[in-house]
């Protein structure tokens, strides 16, 4: 799966610019604006890019046949239910914060909480994940389907994608702590100019969250695939 989606990445690598440039603008926005109004068009951004990617994988079409087909009809539904996914596994690891030290740290208690929630997420979409894929095709649509899906392959999606989650987020976060152990400000902009080091880790981790997210989509669109290629209605969706 790793080979394929390094495919799907090489053959839309225009696409993929676009959304690192995209993360980066939009994190030196939120900087000089002092607010973070705009993670909901970085959440918007990584499921648009995802339903490419399993478009690229179910159909074999390009990313933008995949955006001209799809169109709003499609791309509205499959970012909410991704939205209702993400949701709940936040609500699921919420509970953490109930068995923390009193004492700890309030970033360490942040980043136990960062690292048990993309746990709970990945479980989440292990076995709900692909539900939203099923927006693109239109087959076996509910949850019940998707638990359906998730269930018969539960044990090695979770570990594919704890990988794609979390590793991505480990390397990030190792980024930041070198940069800051070498002295480096974490500001992107320092006194109006370009903290040049800083946008390279932020263009590098956005890169990483790319990979991540195209990862983890070829993953359920995979398992989408095998729970559902053999019905009359898919034959007759990808007709």
């Amino acid at each position: 799966m790793l080979r394929e989606t390094f495919g799907i990445i090489g053959r839309n690598w225009s696409m993929y610019l676009v959304v690192v440039i995209a993360v980066v603008a939009i994190a030196v926005f939120d900087e000089v604006s002092g607010k973070t109004t705009s993670s909901g068009a970085t959440t918007f951004m990584w499921s648009y890019l995802a339903m490419c990617v399993q478009g690229a994988v179910i159909y074999s079409w390009s990313f933008a046949e995949i955006g001209k087909r799809a169109g709003f009809g499609r791309t509205f539904p499959y970012f909410l239910k991704t939205l209702a996914l993400l949701i709940a596994a936040l609500g699921i690891s919420l509970p953490i914060f109930m068995f923390l030290p009193s004492g700890l740290d309030i970033s360490a208690s942040v980043l136990i909480y960062t690292f048990a929630a993309l746990i709970a997420y990945a479980l989440v979409l292990s076995l709900f994940g692909t539900w939203p894929v099923s927006s693109i095709t239109g087959v076996g649509t509910s949850l019940l389907d998707a638990l359906r899906r998730g269930v018969s392959r539960l044990v090695s999606t979770l570990g594919r994608l704890i990988a794609a989650i979390v590793l991505p987020a480990v390397l990030s976060i190792l980024l930041v702590v070198l940069a800051s152990h070498l002295s480096i400000s974490p500001l992107l902009l320092i006194d109006g100019k370009p903290n040049v080091v800083m946008l390279a880790i932020s263009a590098i981790a956005a890169f990483l969250q790319a990979l991540s997210v195209s990862y983890a989509a070829v993953a359920l669109a995979r398992i989408y695939l095998s729970g559902e290629q053999g019905s009359v209605e898919f034959g007759a969706a990808a007709a």
